[in-house]
């Protein structure tokens, strides 16, 4: 390990981001395969394995440096934080291939398309990137800009949630891939709490005040 604590840190919040970087890699790959169908979702599962690994690997770094560096103030604070966004990280990755995997299933495409599942997607893609971005950039004014925006995700899942309970109403076509395509919507809520969750440790590594 380096004897600098500023270069660990360093070195472990580029740990984080390669981490990070995976899980947009998944997510995104989740969102192709809307498109380009489910059979093989082989990458899905062999980057979550990479994300596993690098979610123990960052966790031993982590407590290397606490045992051996005896972090304080905020320094101590950025470890921690560190560990916490790992675990959200983690998250993300193994909701990403339940996601995928329960899509796997649905038979008919326009159940998906009328959950807006794709846009729900791109949402928490984007709360996930700004949110890794704030954390790179300490930039506390796009960590509150993440947090807020999960209202928009949420209602987003509300809407989904209603169209296909509409569906099962009218016995539309399709209404048999309702619970699939429901449990898809509520995955993606989940993650953007996730994505939530890191910009909350950052600002909470900033200023030692816990965000409710």
């Amino acid at each position: 390990m380096n004897s600098n604590i500023d270069e660990q840190i360093a070195c472990l919040t580029n740990d984080v981001i390669k981490m990070a970087s995976l899980c947009e890699r998944s997510l995104d790959l989740v969102g192709r395969l809307i498109n380009d169908g489910f059979g093989n979702l082989a990458d899905i599962e062999a980057i979550g394995e990479n994300i596993e690994k690098a979610s123990k690997d960052i966790g031993q770094y982590c407590m290397m440096m606490l045992l051996r560096r005896h972090p304080v103030a905020r320094d101590l604070r950025s470890v921690s934080a560190a560990l916490r966004i790992v675990n959200d990280l983690e998250r993300i990755g193994n909701n990403c291939y339940d996601l995928a995997e329960v899509l796997s299933y649905v038979q008919h495409r326009q159940v998906i398309e009328n959950a807006e599942i794709g846009s729900m997607i791109k949402m928490v893609s984007t709360m996930l990137s700004s949110s890794i971005d704030a954390y790179v950039h300490c930039d506390e004014i796009k960590a509150q800009a993440v947090i807020d925006s999960d209202d928009l995700l949420d209602n987003a899942f509300l809407d989904a949630k209603a169209r296909l309970v509409e569906m099962i109403r009218k016995s539309a076509e399709g209404d048999e891939d309702v619970p699939d395509v429901l449990l898809a919507a509520k995955y993606l809520e989940r993650m953007g709490d996730h994505a939530v969750n890191l910009s909350k440790q950052l600002l909470w590594s900033i200023s030692g005040d816990e965000y409710k």
